[in-house]
């Protein structure tokens, strides 16, 4: 790939980064919503999210599904504790690496 190509690449996913921040800021906006109030419906969106990862899984009742959601619940913690801009460089670096290949 030539430069140009790798700046015109590294500007599309800037713009898509700035759109998605609009997005973001937006439905921020619409939901006027206490912040206590606010935690619990996090909470309660991302377990149900793991809750239909493990049913996707096979919620049988041997152990595997409780295994699944302790690792999902490390993940969703290293992820609430790592920094955005990290998170969006790891992410680009991917993308580029995979463009290299």
């Amino acid at each position: 790939m030539t430069d140009e190509s790798l700046n015109a690449e590294i500007e599309q996913l800037r713009k898509q980064l700035d759109e998605m921040k609009r997005e973001r800021e937006a439905a921020a906006i619409e939901s006027v919503e206490p912040e206590s109030d606010g935690a619990a419906v996090e909470e309660e969106k991302t377990t149900s999210t793991l809750d239909e990862i493990i049913d996707a899984v096979g919620g049988g009742d041997f152990d595997l599904a409780g295994h699944v959601r302790q690792f999902l619940d490390t993940v969703d913690d290293d992820l609430k504790g790592a920094k955005p801009s990290t998170l969006l460089m790891v992410f680009a670096l991917g993308v580029l690496i995979g463009r290299l290949r």
